[in-house]
C-alpha cells in the first residue's frame, strides 16, 4: 500500500511540473486563435525551419516540451515532421539522472548531440517523403483548425483545458507507473538482451510507454552498464513521455497520431542501431 501511495505521489508531482508549461501553451493558443489575424502567413514563412527548431526545443531536458508540442500539433500549429523531431530529441529526465549516477559530461553531451542530429535529419527526411503532402506549402496559404481553445472568456477556457489535460495525464501516468511497479525494474532489465544488436529495438519499444519514468529507468540501466549507448539513444528517442498522452487525448491529434508515432519509432530504432554499431 505504501508503494502504491508513493507511486501516486510521484505521478502527481510529475504532472504538476508540467502544468505551468501547459498553461502557457493553451494561453498562447487562445491568443493566436482569437487575437492574431496573420498567423497563417507567419507560420508559412517559418515552416522551413520546423524540424531543426523542433529538434532544438526537444533537446532541452524538460519533461513537458513533448506535451506542449503535441498540443500545438493537435491545434494545427505544428507540422507532423516537426513533432517527430521534437519527440526524437526529447530526453525528459535523462540528463539529471545520468549526472546523479556519475555519467561523464562527455557521454551526456554525446547523447544530446546524437539525438539532435537524429531528430533534425529524421524530421527533414520525413518532411520530404512520408509527410510531404501534409507539410505547409511555403507559397500557399496555410489552413489550420482553430478549435483547440475555442472562443469565450479566456481564463476559464485556458484553465479548463489545462485541467482536463492534466487529469488525463495523471490517470494514464499513474496506471503505467503501477504496471511498472508490479513488473519490477530488475525483471524488465533482464529481458533487454544485453550485448545484442536487437537491444536498441527493444529499448525503442520500451520508450513508447508514455511516462517520464521510462527516461529515468533507461538512464539508470545505461549508467549501470545494462544497456548500450545505442540502446539508450533508441529508448530516449521514442520516450516522448507526456507527448503521446496529450496527442492521443486530443480529438484533433488522435486522428493523425498513428503515422507520427510509427515514424518516431522507426527512426529511433534505426538511429539507435546505427549508433550502437558505430559507438557501442
Amino acid at each position: 500500500m505504501t508503494a502504491v501511495l508513493s507511486t501516486a505521489q510521484d505521478a502527481f508531482f510529475d504532472v504538476l511540473k508540467t502544468v505551468p508549461l501547459l498553461l502557457l501553451v493553451y494561453a498562447l493558443l487562445y491568443y493566436i486563435e482569437n487575437r492574431l489575424t496573420d498567423t497563417p502567413a507567419l507560420l508559412s514563412r517559418t515552416a522551413q525551419f520546423g524540424p531543426a527548431v523542433g529538434a532544438l526545443a526537444g533537446s532541452i531536458p524538460q519533461c513537458g516540451f513533448s506535451a506542449a508540442a503535441s498540443a500545438l500539433f493537435s491545434a494545427g500549429y505544428l507540422a507532423p515532421a516537426t513533432l517527430v523531431a521534437v519527440f526524437l530529441a526529447t530526453s525528459d529526465e535523462a540528463v539529471p539522472v545520468m549526472l546523479a549516477g556519475g555519467a561523464s559530461a562527455k557521454s551526456i553531451l554525446a547523447l544530446l548531440v546524437v539525438k539532435f542530429v537524429l531528430a533534425a535529419l529524421g524530421g527533414y527526411l520525413l518532411r520530404c517523403t512520408v509527410f510531404r503532402r501534409r507539410e505547409v506549402k511555403l507559397d500557399e496559404p496555410l489552413e489550420i483548425e482553430l478549435n483547440a481553445c475555442g472562443c469565450g472568456e479566456p481564463l476559464p477556457n485556458i484553465l479548463g483545458h489545462t485541467l482536463k489535460t492534466s487529469l488525463f495525464l495523471f490517470a494514464v501516468l499513474l496506471a503505467l507507473d503501477l504496471v511498472l511497479l508490479a513488473v519490477g525494474e530488475d525483471r524488465l532489465a533482464s529481458v533487454l538482451l544485453g550485448g545484442s544488436i536487437f537491444q536498441p529495438l527493444l529499448c525503442a519499444v520500451l520508450g513508447l510507454v508514455p511516462s517520464c519514468a521510462m527516461s529515468v529507468l533507461l538512464s539508470e540501466l545505461y549508467v549501470s552498464g545494462t544497456i548500450s549507448f545505442g540502446a539508450l539513444v533508441a529508448g530516449l528517442s521514442t520516450g516522448a513521455g507526456f507527448g503521446y498522452i496529450v496527442l492521443l487525448g486530443e480529438k484533433q491529434g488522435r486522428r493523425r497520431a498513428a503515422p507520427v508515432i510509427l515514424a518516431t519509432f522507426i527512426l529511433a530504432a534505426v538511429g539507435g542501431t546505427v549508433t550502437q554499431l558505430l559507438f557501442g
